[in-house]
């Protein structure tokens, strides 16, 4: 189902859209509670514990480089399993240098949420499963990596809920989505 045809079919579309920096603001708003709880225990309770290690900065890179695409593929994983989609739905492809992921059909809101919260509970929840077991330099940086990536997503399935869209198509020109909901004639 494309777009269009549900237009066409009497279906109402509401775009919701993010500027860049409504992206960052509401992204670190959603995220930080839970680098505030990650970085509050490891600090309270697994730090005496925790391996220390040098060269900070390789090591938070190399945690960007491997988590970034591992989030986008979580996402076209998530919206091809749980929408039962087609080879083409889902594309990836890099933009201004940033791995991207985004999802070519209109899915169920159910479906839509899911390929776009499984990096965080995927990443994100492993990650403070990994600080948990094993704290130190490697693991506090990647729970704080994987915390923060999702943000967005979390601001962006705030906004699904709240719009009560029974159908929802991911925003092709940036973040956000475009709800659809039955005209009531």
């Amino acid at each position: 189902m494309s777009l269009e045809f549900l237009t066409a079919q009497g279906w109402q579309a509401k775009r919701h859209t993010l500027t860049t920096f409504q992206t960052y603001l509401w992204g670190t708003l959603f995220a930080l509670p839970f680098i505030l709880l990650a970085g509050g225990m490891y600090r309270m309770f697994l730090f005496d514990r925790a391996v220390l290690l040098d060269h900070t900065g390789l090591i938070l890179l190399a945690v960007i480089i491997v988590s970034v695409p591992l989030h986008e593929a979580l996402h076209g994983f998530g919206w091809k399993l749980a929408g039962r989609l087609q080879k083409g739905d889902v594309t990836f492809f890099v933009h201004n240098g940033i791995p991207m992921c985004a999802c070519r059909t209109v899915l169920p809101t159910k479906a839509y949420l899911t390929g776009t919260l499984l990096p965080f509970f995927i990443l994100g929840g492993g990650s403070f499963i990994f600080l948990l077991f094993c704290p130190g330099t490697i693991s506090v940086l990647t729970a704080l990596v994987n915390l923060m990536l999702p943000g967005a997503d979390l601001a962006i399935s705030w906004f699904v809920l709240r719009s009560e869209a029974e159908l929802i198509a991911d925003n092709p020109d940036g973040a956000g989505f475009i709800g659809l909901v039955k005209n009531q004639e």
